[in-house]
């Protein structure tokens, strides 16, 4: 496709060469639509227009935020679709996804005059970053399809090369946008879409389960911008997410580990970060564990240094005093159930962490 565009792109130089006189009086008196193509005949939608910046403001805010703030905008609020355009006479077909009520993502594909524009838009987004407000590049993901090969590109000038005439690789680069939401301009093989999503995985224990006995590469591709796959040799795979939010606005940094196939979500680790914070954390969620939705509290108990259980306890109080009395020398858990499984919250010498397992 590069290579067409390039020869096209000869071509129609040539053609402004030999027509640049004749065509000097016409300029500024046909109808254009600002991407440089006019409207294409039958579309007759109207765009919102906005910035890649001031539209990622409504990841994570309610869907009726964006539907108040568009006007007469073509839009699809059923399917939660709306035509917009970007600072650069860009148009695209915009899809929320949502999360209840709240946009979660928003995925953009070109349409109208700018459908067929894809590497041209690619390559002006990622070599003028700047001139688009895309924010802080934090640095692109790639993977060759034929290989499964891949890596991380460190900079913009190393992104842009990656698009190959062979056009089989995956190109994700992650653009630090907002506070709290990626934009991720997106070559995948040759077809052009640009990502925004929020930057940290969203933790709801009481639907996190259903993500136990899942695809672990179908979950990675939902998660691609936020999270990491590894491997330790044919022993494990995980996917790792540096940055995870309750429902509270806690951080956690989370695993999702394989079972030994490497292909299946075996459990989920939810890491509380150990610093002078950690216990009182700990103590909140087992008071109060309804408010973090981790499921009907089933069983508290103490567990010596290889995981046995030796000991009931009757109430969060009681776990308190062992604490006070014993320190972290004891593991103490409290498992409670969900529609998906169980939720066991965890402390011992080690960690603090939330492990969520299949019954």
């Amino acid at each position: 496709m590069r290579k067409k565009f390039a020869w096209f792109f000869c071509i129609f130089m040539s053609s402004l060469v030999l027509l640049s006189c004749s065509e000097d009086n016409k300029k500024g008196e046909e109808p254009g639509d600002g991407t440089g193509g006019g409207t294409p005949e039958g579309d007759t939608k109207t765009y919102f227009e906005t910035t890649y910046s001031d539209l990622s403001a409504y990841v994570d805010k309610d869907v009726s935020e964006i539907w108040a703030a568009v006007g007469n905008a073509s839009k699809d609020e059923e399917n939660n679709i709306l035509y917009v355009q970007d600072q650069k006479g860009n148009r695209y077909k915009a899809t929320f996804k949502l999360d209840g009520t709240m946009i979660a993502t928003i995925e953009m594909v070109l349409t109208g005059s700018s459908e067929n524009k894809g590497i041209e838009v690619w390559e002006s987004m990622i070599s003028s970053f700047r001139d688009y407000k895309l924010g802080t590049f934090l640095g692109t993901k790639f993977k060759d399809y034929a290989t499964g090969e891949g890596g991380i590109k460190q900079t913009t000038e190393e992104t842009i090369p990656l698009l190959t005439l062979e056009a089989n690789t995956l190109i994700y680069p992650v653009f630090g946008i907002q506070k709290k939401v990626y934009c991720c301009p997106i070559m995948d093989k040759d077809k052009f879409r640009v990502e925004m999503c929020r930057n940290y995985l969203p933790l709801d224990f009481s639907t996190l389960g259903k993500y136990v006995g899942a695809n672990i590469d179908e979950t990675l591709q939902e998660f691609y911008a936020i999270s990491n796959k590894i491997l330790f040799g044919t022993a494990m795979a995980y996917l790792y997410f540096d940055s995870a939010i309750d429902l509270k606005g806690n951080n956690y940094t989370v695993n999702f580990d394989s079972d030994k196939t490497l292909e299946t979500v075996l459990e989920i680790s939810a890491y509380i970060p150990e610093n002078e914070q950690t216990i009182d954390r700990w103590k909140d969620l087992l008071q109060n564990y309804a408010d973090y939705k981790l499921g009907t509290l089933k069983e508290l108990y103490v567990t010596d240094a290889f995981g046995d259980k030796v000991q009931d306890l009757a109430d969060a109080q009681a776990a308190f005093d062992l604490y006070e009395s014993n320190g972290r020398n004891n593991g103490i858990i409290a498992r409670f159930e969900t529609a998906y499984g169980n939720n066991s919250l965890i402390l011992n010498k080690d960690f603090c962490y939330i492990l969520v397992r299949k019954s």
